[in-house]
């Protein structure tokens, strides 16, 4: 379902009198209510994890001799759709050379980048990044400083996309949509002093959530024995 069509069917699931608005642009009243309650909704289930896989998203960038620290918007990343780094994704290849010869790089804290890559005369050293960081202000740090041009890629989730136009599609499965139009529900129960629509709507949407979440969340896993 676009956005249209979830806000319609929010409208029918609460009970609300006609098929909804026409439109989700510039409404007011009731129906504008119905609008930003579908808004919430969605960027309620995005912000319930950061690492939903639907909002994994792969960035590739040429690093430039001697600059270690690379922000967002450096690595190909549009301006505001940057949530956060993906640790296990970062590795590099010599350009020049090809994707032949791509190798993994490990993480590394912050503090211990800056105390083993980024302190004096260590700033100095000029060779193929092996280790990358993340700096406070989410920027990508990468050691040692890089001596010529290198391809990196490293994998990141979004921040939450927000439904604006009648068109749009949120990004989770179709089999899951109804999920936004639940929460939504419960919105207009509260709102509204509606018990019973809110309630139908928080069992329904525990149940799509509880479904998602296990097939959109990275399994965990756990390290086996030490001896």
């Amino acid at each position: 379902m676009n956005f249209l069509q979830l806000v319609q069917r929010t409208a029918r699931e609460c009970g609300v009198a006609g098929v909804g608005p026409a439109s989700v642009l510039n409404q007011t009243g009731e129906a504008g209510k119905l609008v930003g309650w579908v808004q919430d909704a969605w960027n309620d289930i995005q912000t319930a994890h950061q690492d939903w896989e639907f909002m994994r998203q792969s960035a590739s960038f040429a690093t430039v001799a001697g600059q270690a620290v690379y922000t967002p918007l450096q690595c190909g990343i549009a301006a505001g759709t940057f949530g956060m780094w993906v640790r296990s994704s970062f590795r590099n290849y010599d350009t020049a050379a090809g994707i032949g010869s791509e190798v993994e790089m490990d993480f590394t804290r912050y503090d211990s980048w800056r105390h083993d890559y980024d302190l004096g005369s260590l700033k100095l050293v000029r060779t193929r990044p092996i280790v990358a960081t993340i700096t406070p202000a989410k920027a990508l740090g990468l050691g040692p400083y890089p001596d010529a041009g290198y391809t990196v890629t490293a994998d990141y989730y979004t921040a939450p996309v927000i439904l604006a136009a009648d068109a749009d599609i949120p990004l989770i499965d179709a089999q899951f949509h109804m999920a936004i139009v639940w929460k939504a529900c419960m919105s207009y129960g509260a709102f509204e002093s509606a018990p019973e629509v809110y309630g139908r709507g928080e069992t329904e949407f525990g149940k799509l959530m509880d479904r998602m979440t296990a097939d959109r969340i990275d399994e965990m896993t756990f390290p086996g024995a030490l001896a």
